[in-house]
């Protein structure tokens, strides 16, 4: 199974935050339901930690690529310098003799 591309401007809300979101939130769920916090104290929270946790995504999202390094700008220029009628070929793989 294939995974598709990332897109160019990623969503603010991803679906693993809600679900990040809601695991944290879980003891208060839990106080909830033993009658020691209502609900919308619950939600309150759920609203904070998803808000949080989309703020931390934001940030990782902007700062992962000066940690990891540019790797799609290099791949990008090193393809750009291929003469048209040449192959381009891979320098992690051996190429076989003949």
């Amino acid at each position: 199974m294939s995974r598709r591309p990332a897109p160019e401007t990623p969503a603010l809300i991803d679906v693993r935050v809600l679900v990040v979101a809601a695991l944290l939130v879980t003891p208060a769920a839990w106080q909830a339901s033993q009658g020691l916090l209502s609900v919308d104290q619950v939600l309150t929270r759920y609203l904070f930690v998803a808000l949080g946790c989309t703020v931390v995504l934001a940030f990782v999202r902007t700062v992962w690529p000066v940690l990891a390094g540019e790797r799609n700008a290099t791949s990008a220029s090193a393809s750009a310098e291929v003469a048209p009628g040449q192959d381009q070929v891979d320098p992690g793989v051996s190429q076989r003799q003949e």
